[in-house]
């Protein structure tokens, strides 16, 4: 059915305070992380438009949840604007039923109910996976690259690697010194002829490895028990994300596929294991954009209203439903 004459004219007065309002929204989001991501990676020396690539996968997050406020804001804008002017008024004088503001309505909320669908369902875990490789990427050519003879390197933390000299094949150093404090009560420092890092891109590991070497501990309750022991070759097992910001993305539930959610599913009722927080997180990504159809109802209710202050007040109306919203969700 084509669009009407009032159709257009709501659907073309919601879409500038909806999309100021995204604009809004997913900046208030998304400025504190932006700015720890930022202030990390340049202290690390990462270009400029490499974090710019980092921060436009922390976009789908934020969208999730913004674009069905922004709905909610730009409905009770528009609309307060219509009922403050008294344009409602002429509408159901002409002997248009103030239901028919529903079909525009929910050709917005419908657009925005398949946005926010398509960010939770498929612009997130693809970003989630775009931002892994990116921090890869970055680690491994900062830890091949940056690990050098007589300097403390100290990018992965709770770990100090100290190498008295590059090895005479290229390939790794001698004399390496390792510090290991990611057990607090029981710190460890190794001491290896030669060491070198394995670097698995398929499954994102940094491995440092160490030849000829010996393993000193020491429990801090216990300083009397002091061990050594020795090894021809040991393999430690680092992080590759660790030393830059998480910012909540790492591999999870939310940032999985439905098919990955559903083999994660299928693989722990095999195992016997819970799988609460996964049915949750398929079940999430399919209600939450229908909070754009419930915000565009209420906006349709609360907004078509007889007061003059329709315009100023929607902004206030529109942040306490928001507000009560998301209690209920996030606390459900």
């Amino acid at each position: 059915m084509p669009l009407k004459l009032l159709d257009r004219y709501v659907i073309r007065e919601t879409l500038l305070p909806t999309l100021l309002g995204l604009l809004v929204f997913t900046f208030l989001l998304q400025l504190r992380p932006v700015m720890e991501v930022a202030e990390k990676l340049l202290a690390k020396g990462v270009p400029a438009l490499t974090i710019g690539h980092i921060l436009l996968t922390l976009l789908p997050r934020a969208l999730g949840i913004t674009i069905p406020m922004a709905v909610l804001v730009g409905l009770l804008v528009a609309l307060g604007r219509l009922s403050a002017d008294r344009e409602t008024v002429a509408v159901q004088a002409c002997g248009v039923s103030i239901f028919r503001l529903a079909r525009p309505v929910m050709v917005i909320a419908v657009t925005a109910w398949a946005a926010t669908s398509w960010v939770l369902i498929s612009w997130m875990p693809d970003a989630n996976q775009t931002y892994r490789e990116i921090v890869y990427d970055i680690v491994a050519a900062r830890a091949e690259n940056e690990v050098r003879p007589r300097v403390f390197f100290e990018d992965f933390p709770n770990l100090v690697l100290y190498v008295r000299d590059n090895a005479p094949e290229g390939r790794g150093w001698r004399d390496v010194f390792v510090a290991d404090t990611r057990k607090p009560n029981q710190p460890e420092v190794f001491l290896a002829d030669r060491g070198y890092l394995v670097l698995d891109r398929e499954q994102r590991r940094v491995d440092l490895v160490l030849e000829r070497g010996t393993r000193h501990s020491s429990p801090l309750d216990t300083p009397e028990r002091y061990e050594v022991q020795q090894f021809a070759r040991m393999t430690m097992g680092l992080d590759p994300e660790t030393g830059f910001p998480r910012t909540g993305l790492q591999k999870g539930e939310n940032e999985m596929t439905i098919a990955d959610l559903r083999r994660e599913i299928a693989r722990r009722e095999a195992q016997g294991i819970q799988t609460h927080n996964q049915v949750m997180t398929i079940q999430k990504k399919f209600s939450i954009p229908v909070a754009c159809l419930v915000f565009a109802l209420l906006g349709l209710g609360l907004g078509v209203t007889t007061r003059k202050d329709g315009k100023q007040s929607s902004f206030v109306v529109a942040i306490a439903v928001i507000f009560v919203y998301y209690v209920f969700m996030y606390t459900a």
